[in-house]
Order: structure tokens, then sequence, then C-alpha cells
């Protein structure tokens, strides 16, 4: 059985961004997390040790978020989806959806943002 798990619509404040302005001030930043789950027989068992915890992929994907400072969503959002597959075994893939709502371009815009996916097999060299 293939299993996957959503996350949507974290937001956590932070200091990315291209600009010194943006790693100074900070701004909010949004985070839908999906990750793909190694297949299993079934989920009848109830068993956690199948499955991850999302309060526990919530606090590391907030932890390395505010663990230093990027220039780019990209490298912001590689960053937190190489850690949570290094920290959670029972992920094969993991995407991150990073966005901000306060961008510095001077046209209306709501927000922008990137999605980074890496597998368990690509890690070595994330």
């Amino acid at each position: 059985m293939l299993t996957s798990i959503k996350i949507t619509g974290l937001q956590t404040y932070g200091y990315h961004g291209l600009f010194e302005e943006e790693r100074t001030l900070g701004q909010k930043f949004s985070f839908d997390i999906f990750a793909d789950l190694q297949e299993v027989r079934t989920h009848l068992s109830d068993d956690l040790d199948s499955s991850v915890r999302y309060d526990a992929v919530v606090d590391e994907a907030v932890q390395i978020a505010a663990s230093g400072k990027f220039q780019t969503l990209e490298a912001l959002g590689e960053t937190i989806a190489a850690g949570l597959l290094r920290r959670f075994f029972v992920m094969d893939s993991v995407t991150v959806a990073v966005a901000k709502s306060s961008p510095p371009i001077a046209h209306a815009i709501n927000l922008v943002g990137v999605q980074v996916s890496l597998r368990r097999a690509e890690l070595a060299g994330a």
C-alpha cells in the first residue's frame, strides 16, 4: 500500500530573501509539505511505526527554517526537504512548497513561491 501525508498552510516568520532588508526585517513564509511513505502491507495494525507524527514533521520544518538565512526560496525548500528525509526514515520522498506573500516586487502580487521535490535516493548529494 502506498501512503502519502500532506501538511498545508504551515506559517512561520523567517529572515530569508535576496535583499538585506528581507534578511533583517523578516516576513511571513508559508509551507506545504507532501511526503510519500515507505510501502506497507496495511495500516490496519494502527501502528505509528509505518507512518510519521505530523506534529514532529511540522516542528522539524520550522526548526530548519529558523536555523539560517537563505537568499533563495529554492535553497530553503531543499534544505527542509533534505532535513525531513534525514530525520524521518519512513519517508521515501518529500515535496516542500515555500511561499512568501510580501515579496519586494513593484507590482500587485499575492505571493511568490517554489516547490522542491527530493527522493531518498537523491539525498546523498543534497
